[in-house]
């Protein structure tokens, strides 16, 4: 199979991901980037492969490693290929997948970042040295949210209003792979939202723009963008706290950790995160093994001598 080939079937394969609508946009981005990647690769061989076998992605996987890519990196790529080999299979254009012939990419264990309690109260503390009345209220608002209801980037950026529920004390969520769900809106977050809203009204009608449903704004009246979202959580970050990489995911990371840690139930957890696996939410439980053998120490009859 020539290289034309190849990326006319990497575009139907890019089709065939957004058509079936079982992938969120940012993996269908990271997949077919990883695929688009290996074409280029491909091309630039001085003796491109005419057929297909696990060798030619082997070399793509040793050139990332030796250019300094993380094994967590490499792996997730090697995963996207075989995504792509599976649909050349399926759509008969191959007979077998040669990259599931390469053995998994081992990783170090997922280690997630978070804050401790006493951060997060610093971190939601540090809005108050905002001078702007309305980027004060809507950066406590937006830590409050990432932090106590655990919400994904994406997911706060592209709340509207209509999303919250005052009465129920619910915020609507539409996460990865368009899946619906409900998460609490805890009473300090209901609390700085409400304070928020006055101010967003306020800017609104100042600036004389057609209305919009977005929730949170900029000073332009306009939807804030998740780029310009993290920048402002990351610069929050950097006040409270002198661990590094911290981000908005951070805040996640440290809401499904305090809550386990405080005995919450793993399943209500995943629930609240929408982790289609409880796998991915148990990523979390290493964290909280010290609170675990504290409890039961103190609780069990047969633990110690009492």
């Amino acid at each position: 199979m020539d290289l034309i080939a190849w990326r006319e079937n990497y575009d139907r394969y890019a089709h065939h991901l957004k058509a079936t609508g079982r992938m969120a946009q940012n993996s269908i981005t990271a997949y077919t980037g990883d695929v688009a990647a290996f074409i280029d690769f491909l091309e630039k061989e001085p003796d491109p492969p005419t057929k297909m076998d696990d060798m030619a992605i082997r070399r793509f996987l040793i050139m990332l490693r030796r250019s300094g890519l993380k094994s967590s990196s490499l792996a997730r790529k090697l995963e996207s290929l075989k995504s792509f080999f599976d649909f050349m299979v399926s759509s008969g254009k191959m007979k077998t997948n040669p990259a599931r012939e390469i053995e998994p990419i081992k990783t170090q264990p997922y280690r997630a970042q978070y804050l401790s309690e006493e951060e997060a109260r610093y971190l939601i503390q540090s809005t108050e040295q905002d001078d702007d009345p309305f980027v004060r209220l809507r950066n406590r608002a937006m830590l409050e949210l990432f932090y106590g209801s655990g919400l994904r980037l994406a997911e706060l950026t592209s709340l509207d209003l209509r999303n919250i529920d005052w009465r129920n004390g619910l915020i609507s969520v539409i996460g990865k792979g368009s899946k619906f769900r409900q998460v609490p809106l805890g009473t300090y977050a209901g609390k700085a939202l409400s304070e928020y809203l006055t101010e967003r009204e306020r800017l609104a009608a100042k600036r004389r723009k057609s209305p919009t449903e977005a929730l949170f704004l900029n000073c332009r009246g306009e939807r804030l963008s998740p780029r310009g979202t993290a920048r402002i959580i990351k610069e929050h970050l950097s006040k409270c706290s002198e661990k590094t990489g911290l981000s908005t995911h951070s805040l996640r990371h440290s809401f499904a950790t305090h809550l386990l840690t405080a005995g919450a139930n793993l399943r209500a957890v995943q629930q609240m995160l929408g982790h289609s696996s409880l796998k991915t939410t148990q990523k979390y439980s290493h964290i909280t093994t010290g609170r675990l053998i504290s409890v039961y120490r103190r609780a069990h009859p047969r633990s110690e001598d009492k």
